[in-house]
């Protein structure tokens, strides 16, 4: 019962600190963490999917260690970034 009523307040303030925002930022703000959360959830899980699924053999995965990193770098250094960085603008000039 205790847990349930943990559960309800943490949810409930979330909710709260989400309508907040919402309404002070409108809703590019949404975009922007769902954008966020999109880049994690796909890096990061493209990373574990192709490695489970390579051959055990340790030079193949070091190759493809240092190579998915680079390009995952490099895509958010150079692309991400600036993206978010203009949503960030946007936000902040209204």
């Amino acid at each position: 019962m205790i847990i349930k009523l943990v559960f309800f307040l943490l949810f409930s303030l979330v909710f709260y600190w989400f309508y907040k925002n919402i309404k002070k930022n409108g809703l590019i703000w949404i975009i922007k963490g769902l954008l966020q959360i999109g880049i994690l959830v796909l890096f990061i899980g493209g990373f574990f999917k192709i490695l489970f699924t390579l051959p055990p053999n340790l030079n193949i995965r070091i190759i493809f260690l240092i190579t998915y990193i680079w390009c995952t770098v490099g895509i958010n250094v150079n692309l991400m970034i600036p993206l978010i960085s203009l949503i960030e603008q946007k936000i902040v000039k209204k």
